[in-house]
């Protein structure tokens, strides 16, 4: 199909045209209506602006008279806890609020965020209030159920989870199968915590190589079993202590047994009540473990006892204007300190200007403690499939990531027709 030039002109003409008359309507602006900027990235904001349309939504920041900064962790029965941090600005400077609230284990997407709306509800009355869109709002209260005596839970605060999961997948050369089954039990209180966790899993990968006279199957195949526990244990609002313990095999590590135990002790510099907003752990643990191997070691050991340590440090902020995510950590065995490793890793995720993130992530690692490596090597079909742990001197890996937007300020508008990929497309041939 061809057009000639006028024709190409009066379309676009036609299409800007029609843009720039959508674009003149402002009738989604609310005046006197406070501009809001909810920071959360998990958040549904189609949801969240259909069941909350008092107020103008804003796409950074800086032009908003409420920030609301989500931060999360998880709960003692599987479920999240969400603080909910209202910064004010502008014509809110200096009025701030913190809500919470929780979501189950148990709860549907719909349930989440029906949850997750009644809390923006609750913190946004204060501010709607000592405005022009008070008019619209209002306010009720639900008539206060009576009950005799205190609410029990009848499981103790234990909550038990069970999964199973797998995936397959192939083609005329190749076949894979995957299986991953485990059981866990766990118990939190506000100073106690007590888990147990059995996992086991099942890899395989088969490839066939045809050189055009025959085929011949490469199969890789690797399995994992484990059982851990532990039970962490408060002191006071800022030092715990716990013991670990485990079993485990590996074909991937050369562990055909493994039986360890481990106490530790933290100190964290800020409180743990304020655990979502910034974290200063410093952990060290002493470890104990009995080793047999599936093959003779680098070290010529077919099963030995090992004391090691580790020390970590890791550093946690959420602010405004991003996120800083710091760890270290340093590990030996105590007969032996040429074996050790160290580690260093982190994230950051900054909004630097108007419309600008800056995010990115990575870490190293100096290995020197790989105590289970077979001495007969790997062969060259385990190098190829990954199916064995190689010897290295280090690892490492990361990521970043930059965006900027411009534009409208306001993001009031919900529109799902096609999905996220409505638009306009055209294909002109000549």
């Amino acid at each position: 199909m061809r057009y000639n030039h006028s024709s190409l002109i009066v379309i676009i003409l036609f299409l800007f045209t029609s843009i720039n008359y959508s674009q003149t309507d402002q009738s989604l602006i609310k005046n006197g209506a406070p501009n809001i900027f909810v920071d959360c990235d998990l958040c549904d904001m189609d949801f969240v602006k259909e069941q909350i349309a008092i107020v103008n939504y804003v796409r950074d920041r800086k032009d908003a008279d409420i920030h609301i900064l989500f931060t999360s962790q998880r709960t003692a029965a599987g479920g999240t806890e969400y603080k909910l941090y209202f910064i004010g600005q502008n014509m809110f400077a200096n009025m701030d609020d913190t809500l919470e609230y929780s979501t189950n284990q148990t709860d549907t997407r719909d349930q989440s965020r029906i949850k997750m709306v009644d809390a923006l509800k609750k913190g946004l009355v204060r501010y709607i209030a000592r405005t022009k869109a008070s008019d619209q709002m209002n306010i009720s209260f639900a008539k206060p159920e009576t009950k005799e005596g205190e609410q029990k839970d009848d499981w103790n605060f234990w909550y038990f989870k069970m999964g199973i999961n797998g995936n397959f997948s192939g083609q005329d050369n190749y076949k894979y199968n995957y299986f991953n089954g485990s059981i866990a039990a766990n118990r939190s209180t506000e100073d106690l915590k007590l888990s147990f966790k059995i996992n086991a899993s099942y890899n395989e990968n088969v490839y066939t190589y045809d050189d055009g006279v025959s085929k011949t199957d490469i199969i890789s195949l690797s399995r994992y079993q484990s059982f851990k526990t532990y039970v962490v244990k408060a002191i006071d609002s800022n030092w715990s202590w716990g013991v670990w313990a485990g079993l485990s095999s590996s074909t991937y590590s050369n562990i055909d047994f493994e039986a360890w135990a481990s106490p530790g002790i933290e100190y964290n510099v800020f409180p743990y009540s304020v655990s979502n907003e910034k974290q200063l752990r410093i952990d060290y643990k002493l470890r104990h473990g009995y080793f047999k191997y599936g093959q003779e070691t680098i070290y010529f050991k077919t099963k030995e006892d090992l004391w090691s340590q580790s020390l970590e440090l890791n550093l946690s902020l959420v602010r405004p204007w991003g996120t800083i995510s710091i760890g270290t950590e340093g590990a030996n065995v105590l007969t032996d300190f040429n074996l050790y490793e160290l580690s260093v890793s982190g994230s950051v995720s900054l909004n630097l200007f108007r419309g600008f993130s800056l995010n990115f992530y990575g870490g190293y690692s100096k290995i020197r403690n790989q105590i289970s490596l077979p001495r007969a090597g790997a062969t060259l079909e385990e190098v190829l499939t990954q199916r064995r742990q190689l010897e290295t001197q280090y690892s490492y890996w990361g990521g970043f990531g930059v965006s900027y937007s411009f534009g409208s300020i306001y993001n009031n508008i919900v529109n799902p027709r096609f999905g996220s990929e409505g638009g306009t497309t055209m294909i002109i041939s000549y």
